[in-house]
């Protein structure tokens, strides 16, 4: 057999074995698969550890230098969307495949207190509406629970709010709901069957109207009352006070489907520009760019300043989290492994190697003495365009990728079966 045909076979297969050898490592030893949200804990027994939520379920708190998963819970629903550690040390999640709000306890593993979007003795989203004044079309938002793509609410994201720091009696649950574009609060204090349980107690948005948010995600109360989030679809970050003022906004026709934003101690705020595949901080007064961060991401969700000067970034398509050294900009640790897309890079890379050995022999070859007829040769321009193309195409291969992902795959994605406890 040629020595050429052999490398040929040897290119065909390679996908192949690479997605064997690949595959099991990824979901046997990688500490994450698709991080949805990383953030770093502040206090307790876990301070300094990382609160992952992997985009397939699973929940986990892990040490970053040791790799070492310290607790996790894993749940059948699709994925766990966000997570916060509550004071208690116990757990509340955003359990989007299951459109519910639940706090676990770490050392039970078991619920002691959830939110259901679907269950109307907790919530009847018809009256909430009709009380609130919304429209047909809103009403008729909330009253299909079994939509055309999957998913009832979309629960995106669940901030826990000490009440005694925010001067209510009560402790609360910041929740946003994707599909219902709107953002609530809920209270968390009330037991079963005491006066207030589950009680609304704020809401922001209505069903359709994206005049005031469109499909948002990461709510964050400031200490100041008022509440940041990422108005996704509509490619702005917006403040609002509690009675639902606009008081600041970031617009910008650059951006593309931003997940997460929060103040800096600096007063800047950190912005995850999902879809552009970059983490970027900016001056909330003159709104100018003082700082991006790009290499490696891939759909970054999310993005945290940790205590040691570190940005964390949940780089979900990438399967990964990449750690950057805030002052200088450089990466000082990747988390995971993209296993997805190796196969595919690799494989191109080793095509590239092939022609670029093909095309000197060719060259080589030749009979034209002068260098520029053997460029116009068909045999080595050819190759030269195939190299070429196939470079830029690994190059811009993220930005591709997610372009398909996000106005492809994931609405597809979303008509997947959901299967329930």
């Amino acid at each position: 057999m040629k020595k050429r045909t052999i490398i040929k076979i040897i290119i065909a297969i390679l996908p192949i074995i690479l997605n064997f050898i690949l595959i099991p490592v990824q979901f046997n030893f990688s500490p994450i698969i698709g991080p949805t949200d990383v953030d770093e804990i502040r206090y307790g027994k876990f301070k300094s550890d990382y609160l992952i939520s992997d985009g397939v379920g699973v929940v986990k708190i892990m040490d970053p230098y040791t790799r070492q998963i310290l607790w996790k819970n894993d749940c059948p629903h699709f994925f766990f969307h966000d997570a916060d550690l509550l004071p208690n040390g116990d757990v509340l999640i955003a359990d989007t495949g299951g459109d519910k709000i639940i706090e676990i306890n770490i050392t039970t593993d078991k619920v002691v207190w959830e939110w259901d979007a679907k269950n109307n003795s907790q919530v009847n989203w018809t009256d909430f509406g009709l009380k609130n004044g919304w429209d047909h079309n809103a009403l008729s938002i909330v009253q299909n629970k079994n939509p055309p793509n999957g998913y009832y609410t979309h629960l995106n994201a669940v901030e826990f709010i000490n009440g005694s720091q925010s001067g209510k009696k009560y402790d609360t649950v910041l929740v946003s709901i994707r599909n219902f574009d709107l953002l609530i609060e809920i209270n968390h204090s009330a037991k079963i069957g005491e006066p207030g349980y589950l009680n609304i107690t704020w809401h922001y948005g209505i069903p359709g109207n994206h005049s005031l948010l469109f499909h948002q995600h990461s709510p964050k109360r400031l200490s100041n009352g008022h509440t940041l989030v990422c108005d996704s679809e509509n490619n702005r970050v917006i403040e609002i006070d509690k009675n639902g003022k606009l008081i600041w906004e970031y617009r910008d026709k650059k951006l593309r489907w931003v997940r997460d934003c929060d103040l800096l101690p600096n007063g800047n705020l950190l912005i995850t520009d999902s879809n552009n595949n970059r983490i970027i901080e900016i001056n909330k007064t003159t709104k100018e760019i003082v700082k991006c961060f790009t290499f490696g991401l891939f759909t970054p969700f999310d993005a945290d300043l940790t205590s040691d000067g570190k940005i964390i970034v949940g780089n979900t398509f990438g399967d990964d989290i990449i750690v950057y050294d805030y002052s200088s900009g450089l990466v000082v640790d990747i988390i995971g492994f993209n296993y997805l897309f190796a196969p595919i890079i690799f494989t191109i890379l080793a095509v590239i190697i092939y022609q670029i050995g093909n095309l000197i022999y060719v060259f080589k070859n030749l009979n034209e003495k002068s260098i520029i007829k053997r460029f116009r040769k068909r045999e080595v321009y050819s190759k030269l365009v195939i190299i070429i193309t196939l470079t830029i195409f690994i190059y811009f291969f993220y930005y591709f990728m997610a372009y398909i992902w996000n106005y492809g795959i994931w609405h597809f994605t979303e008509s997947f079966p959901r299967p329930s406890i």
